[in-house]
């Protein structure tokens, strides 16, 4: 480049009229910008190398309209390393679709070493359990994986989450669920958070439970992660119990504003703090769903059912399930029986409503479709859901008592 720079510069010096430069008190050059814009029309070669873009395509099976993209992340004066580098993903079991899609990513990934910088970090994982089909998981769900240094950060993280969840297939469901997991310090993020847990109760089983499911939550900050162990402490949830566990990872995948909202739109519909509460400590994610789901629901169930928004808070399970494909369509089964009198007595709606698809189609649709065909049409939503009130009702489950409010302090 320095070579083709400097020859046409002098060519361009050598072959102009000569130009008088005039200067001034401080040395500055008075026709600067003429010069500059004469330099700027030096013809400068932008595309790469042909010998790069062809070996992502040929081989490594980038498509031709990638491959220049991922061509200016890397550059290659020979094949002889990057076939080295394919060679190696392929003896590990990585395919011709894991290694395109690596690449694509990562395409200085060619230009390592294959025996000093990508195979001792292979013979790690292989060497922890980690094979098979196992082994291009776990390159897949996080790309960055090889570009990390092997004592620092990988070793490390491996070693602490295989002693701590134990086995390989609990350390891909983490690296599936939050592939970021390792861009996260060990030693200040991870670590931290797990004992802030065990000094507020919480069991190891229980820890390592919202590891594997939702590695996310113990990646928050240390200090907001602390005020929201102690906010659900707070709240009256045990420690020991699951539903802390769910209270604490509904709070952390949302931001405070976001809490407040949803906080909002239960008050609206008349909703008191205690109630939220009530509901939120007997399901959390029922602050989980978004704001307009969560409308959705509670106008549903007000309006069309004449339930109280204490009724509700009863059986917040409801307000996760779907009203097109399940509450609307049983509401019109169970609505069609009851006029025909096959159902005389009160139903607990919540536990109809909560009934597995068989459960609740041999109960109340097969067994009545030859005399009242009308009931299948229902349940597949071709008949409109009118409202009732007196042929169900609610059934409050215990739970403790807590404080009354639900506004963090």
């Amino acid at each position: 480049m320095l070579r083709v720079l400097y020859r046409d510069l002098r060519h361009y010096i050598t072959t102009r009229e000569p130009t008088t430069i005039h200067f001034n008190l401080f040395g500055v050059l008075q026709n600067e910008n003429a010069f500059r814009k004469s330099i700027s029309k030096i013809p400068e070669s932008t595309n790469p190398p042909s010998i790069t873009v062809d070996s992502l395509i040929n081989s490594c099976g980038l498509p031709p309209k990638t491959a220049p993209s991922a061509a200016k992340k890397v550059r290659l004066y020979s094949t002889e390393k990057a076939d080295s580098v394919i060679s190696l993903f392929e003896s590990y079991g990585l395919t011709k679709i894991h290694i395109a899609k690596l690449i694509s990513q990562r395409p200085e990934l060619l230009s390592y070493d294959p025996n000093k910088n990508l195979k001792p970090k292979f013979e790690f994982l292989c060497g922890l359990g980690f094979s098979g089909p196992d082994l291009p998981q776990i390159i897949a769900y996080d790309s960055a994986l090889l570009t990390r240094s092997l004592q620092n950060q990988i070793m490390p993280y491996f070693n602490y989450l295989k002693s701590y969840i134990g086995t390989t297939a609990n350390i891909l469901s983490v690296l599936k669920r939050w592939p970021n997991i390792f861009h996260y310090n060990l030693e200040k993020v991870l670590i931290p958070n797990i004992l802030i847990l065990q000094v507020h109760g919480v069991p190891d089983c229980n820890i390592s439970r919202l590891l594997i499911t939702q590695p996310r939550t113990l990646t928050l900050k240390s200090d907001r992660f602390r005020e929201i162990v102690e906010m659900v402490k707070k709240f009256g949830f045990d420690p020991s119990s699951l539903m802390f566990s769910n209270a604490v990872r509904t709070i952390s995948g949302m931001s405070k504003s976001s809490w407040e909202r949803k906080l909002m739109v239960y008050r609206g519909f008349g909703w008191s703090d205690y109630d939220i509460l009530s509901a939120f400590k007997r399901h959390p994610y029922c602050m989980n769903i978004s704001e307009e789901k969560i409308s959705r629901g509670v106008e549903f169930f007000l309006e069309k059912l004449k339930w109280k928004p204490s009724e509700i808070s009863l059986r917040p399970s409801v307000l996760l399930l779907s009203l097109e494909k399940r509450i609307i369509p049983r509401c019109a089964v169970l609505e069609i029986l009851y006029l025909k009198g096959i159902i005389r007595k009160k139903l607990n709606l919540g536990s109809v409503l909560n009934m597995s698809e068989r459960d609740f189609l041999e109960k109340f649709v097969n067994k009545y479709q030859e005399t009242i065909p009308e009931v299948m049409k229902a349940y597949k939503g071709g008949i409109e859901f009118a409202g009732f009130g007196e042929i169900v009702e609610v059934k409050e489950s215990s739970i403790k008592a807590g404080i009354d409010h639900v506004t963090p302090s």
